[in-house]
């Protein structure tokens, strides 16, 4: 019996940290406090590459904060607009998380994608909206 009980608790434990955290993340926007949203980057310069970090979202701010070495070399381009939202193809979900939402934009570098969770995406498109991008 303890073997069901201790995962189902540690599962049911995670679920309610991570919707917390999904709140707070919603209470301070509506705020207008800076948020970090968690997300996976596809540069125009770094072919091929989901690289993991944040998306820094404010009233006037959308930036790129990297998690690993590999991100700390790029930035969000200028001129971003953002051209459609797709669920990823079979390819990509086998990279990233299937349940995920990308976000196709578009800008003088090339195509960037921006693969985020499904809670967090109304941000994601609010302040790609909101910097000039549609």
């Amino acid at each position: 019996m303890i073997e069901l009980v201790l995962p189902l608790a540690a599962a049911g434990l995670t679920v309610w940290l991570f919707r917390r955290k999904v709140q707070q993340r919603a209470d301070s926007a509506a705020q207008g406090n800076v948020i970090k949203v968690p997300c996976l980057l596809r540069h125009p310069s770094l072919e091929g590459r989901w690289l993991r970090g944040r998306l820094l979202i404010g009233p006037s701010l959308l930036a790129w904060e990297p998690r690993t070495k590999a991100g700390a070399a790029v930035s969000l381009p200028e001129g971003l607009r953002r051209v459609s939202v797709r669920s990823p193809s079979l390819r990509e979900a086998m990279k990233i998380n299937a349940g995920c939402r990308i976000v196709e934009c578009t800008s003088p570098e090339g195509a960037l994608l921006v693969a985020v969770m499904p809670n967090e995406l109304d941000h994601v498109l609010t302040a790609l909206n909101s910097n000039g991008a549609e």
